[in-house]
This record gives structure tokens, C-alpha cells and sequence, in this order.
């Protein structure tokens, strides 16, 4: 027989995060939940985005250009759904100045839309502080271990690297991913810089 309760567990079971990318005919909304982006370069390759795997990347062997993206994790309050969110390194020049001059995403309110209202037509993002004082919001989750479950990647890839480029709020312990989530109090001085790594153009 199942336990019944009327209180909702504080955090429930996850298995997985959405990856949003802006649609053509309305803006996408959001609160950013993590301190910082994270990003690599990727390829269209197989009809689908795949991260380049260099330096044994069958994409690049076959010339396929690569293009970098970053991916940060939004909060929609109206709906409170907590999805992951793809831009192009041209698109997330506001999320740079935005982090270079409060030392951190997190609660950055994001507005992401198409001007031109086509699929594949270019993003613009506008951000602006989010009012917090009602909304409480959930916990970053792992972006590199969940972009790795949604690319399908081998499990040996869900160990997070180490190294300059590596989000120190993404945990390196190889747990199952329903326990990704990070509880970390103090988002502000976990900070890295990833301007040098991000393409200008």
C-alpha cells in the first residue's frame, strides 16, 4: 500500500533537465540558477547538436564546422519549471557583462527572443535583476553531468574534469544523476573566468 502524505518532499526525485533553446514566435523566461555558464564547442552532426570531442571527433574528421554554446540553468517562476538554456557565444555577451559586473548569474532574470521571429534566426538576450524576495529558487543542478545524459555520452564522460574550464559547482562525484544537485550557500566567490575561453565573434 502506498504512504500517503500531504507534505511535498522539500527535493523531489529528478532525473533529468530540459535543454530550451528560444523559439521563433515568443520570448523565453527565466531565472538564472547557477553562479556561471559553462560551455564547449559543439557540431549539427547526425541532425542533431553533438559536443565536439577533439581530438578524436568524428565531426571535425568530416569538416563539420564547430560553434561554441553555453548552457545555464533558468527558473521559470509562472510555471516553476527549472530547465537547462542554450545560446551561442554571440547571444550570451550580456550574460558576460552581466556576471562582470555582479560577480555572479545567479539571479539574473533572463528575457531570451528571435527579433526576426524565425526558427534559426539570431537571439537576443536581455537581463535584469530578478525580484527575490518571494521566490525561492531550487538548487543548480550538475549542467555538465545533465548535457552529458542529454547527449547520450558514455558514463565515463558524466566524471566531471578537472581543469581552468571546469564549474566548481558542478560535483565530480559519479552519482547517480537524480542526485546532481548542488547545495552549495555561497555561489558569489565561486566564480571562474571563462572570458578568455569564449570566441568574441
Amino acid at each position: 500500500m502506498p504512504i500517503w502524505e500531504n507534505q511535498v518532499p522539500e527535493q523531489p526525485t529528478h532525473t533529468g533537465y530540459e535543454l530550451r533553446r528560444t523559439p521563433p514566435d515568443k520570448p523565453l523566461k527565466g531565472i538564472i540558477t547557477c553562479a556561471d555558464l559553462i560551455g564547449c564547442y559543439t557540431h549539427y552532426w547526425g541532425g542533431r547538436t553533438v559536443p565536439c570531442e577533439r581530438p578524436d571527433c568524428e565531426a571535425c574528421r568530416n569538416q563539420t564546422p564547430a560553434r561554441w554554446h553555453c548552457y545555464v540553468s533558468l527558473f521559470d517562476p509562472s510555471t516553476r519549471d527549472h530547465f537547462l538554456f542554450e545560446a551561442t557565444a554571440k547571444a550570451a555577451q550580456p550574460l558576460i557583462e552581466w556576471r562582470s559586473t555582479y560577480n555572479t548569474l545567479l539571479g539574473c532574470f533572463v528575457t531570451a527572443f528571435r527579433p526576426k521571429r524565425r526558427r534559426n534566426a539570431r537571439v537576443e538576450l536581455v537581463c535584469r535583476p530578478a525580484d527575490l524576495t518571494k521566490i525561492k529558487l531550487p538548487p543548480p543542478p550538475d549542467i555538465i553531468r545533465a548535457m552529458s545524459v542529454i547527449w547520450q555520452l558514455p558514463a565515463a564522460a558524466l566524471s566531471t574534469p578537472s581543469g581552468e574550464h571546469c564549474s566548481p559547482l558542478v560535483s565530480s562525484d559519479p552519482a547517480i544523476l537524480k542526485l546532481q544537485r548542488s547545495d552549495s550557500a555561497d555561489h558569489s566567490e565561486l566564480r571562474p573566468d571563462y572570458s578568455a575561453a569564449i570566441p568574441r565573434n
